[in-house]
């Protein structure tokens, strides 16, 4: 690889080992992630990694944070898990919307000490929006960076094994598949499909398939409903995302809090995902029992080498 040009190389790190290997389902996943490292470090190659937040790696971000920087990783991404794949089947340990008010404190954080470390901390397309920590969490996009929407088909395009082209590769195949390479040119696929979903971006027109929350929402032209990957396989169908900060203290601050519940079950096919409900109730409500994954900021797990991070970034109104 590195003799061929490889520019670098990301191994996804999903928890400490436990955690990693039951999300994986294979014993020793993190063990050979480790060694993939090791190997392409070795080899000269730079290092970075991916993870995705669940209710089961929530709790452990701090502690992969310090394995992957002792390995040598200098860029991290972070992803919410969503329903689909292997995680269509485990709704269970999918976030709950109101949860993302105590996980974005800690990514808050993590920021810092990636700053303080040199390492790139890189939010995924469904981490946002608009909160009180959006600057920070995208400061590798420049000190006034905030999302600006859903760029799939823009300056993203993806490819799948059999030449079915889409306008990001984490959309459903089904829905958002324009053509096939092998059968059209990429420019006819590009000017005749549903690629350019995205293509009235900043304009009301850009914003008229949002709905539910996201439709009344003041960010609705910019944002278009934040990721079109994470509403789609929630509720089949783009324009109202429930994992947004923004809409998670707007929900708290009018006593409500929001609750994803399963419908309708994957069918089993490549890419596919289950269709969720989306229940309110009041804020203050306890908890539904019994819970054993509910993801709260005490079950966070403090590295013991890490320290908190001074670093000022601008707040967004």
């Amino acid at each position: 690889m590195a003799q061929a040009g490889i520019q670098q190389v990301s191994v996804s790190i999903d928890g400490t080992r436990e955690t990693h290997d039951k999300l994986r389902g294979k014993t020793g996943s993190w063990n050979a992630c480790f060694a993939t490292l090791k190997n392409l470090r070795q080899a000269g190659l730079p290092i970075s990694c991916n993870s995705q937040i669940n209710r089961l790696s929530a709790p452990e971000l701090p502690l992969i944070y310090a394995d992957i920087f002792e390995a040598g990783c200098r860029a991290w991404q972070l992803a919410l898990t969503v329903p689909m794949g292997r995680a269509a089947d485990r709704p269970e340990i999918l976030l709950q919307p109101s949860e993302l008010l105590d996980l974005f404190p800690m990514l808050n954080e993590l920021a810092g000490w990636a700053k303080r470390d040199g390492l790139l901390f890189y939010p995924g397309n469904n981490i946002g929006y608009y909160g009180p920590y959006e600057r920070r969490l995208r400061s590798m996009q420049g000190s006034g960076a905030i999302w600006e929407g859903c760029q799939a088909g823009m300056n993203t395009i993806g490819i799948e094994a059999n030449g079915a082209i889409k306008g990001c590769p984490s959309l459903p195949t089904s829905t958002y598949v324009g053509g096939n390479i092998r059968d059209q040119p990429l420019r006819q696929i590009l000017e005749t499909s549903e690629l350019t979903l995205n293509a009235r971006q900043g304009t009301p027109q850009g914003a008229s398939h949002l709905w539910g929350f996201c439709a009344e929402c003041s960010y609705a032209e910019l944002c278009r409903g934040g990721c079109t990957w994470t509403a789609h396989v929630f509720f089949g169908q783009r324009g109202n995302n429930p994992y947004c900060h923004h809409r998670a203290l707007v929900r708290q601050k009018n006593g409500i809090r929001e609750r994803l519940v399963l419908a309708e079950r994957a069918p089993g096919e490549p890419f596919d995902h289950g269709r969720f409900a989306l229940e309110q109730e009041p804020a203050d409500a306890p908890w539904p029992e019994p819970d054993p994954h509910h993801f709260v900021a005490d079950r966070i797990q403090w590295s013991r080498s890490s320290t908190s991070a001074s670093v000022e970034f601008p707040i967004l109104d």
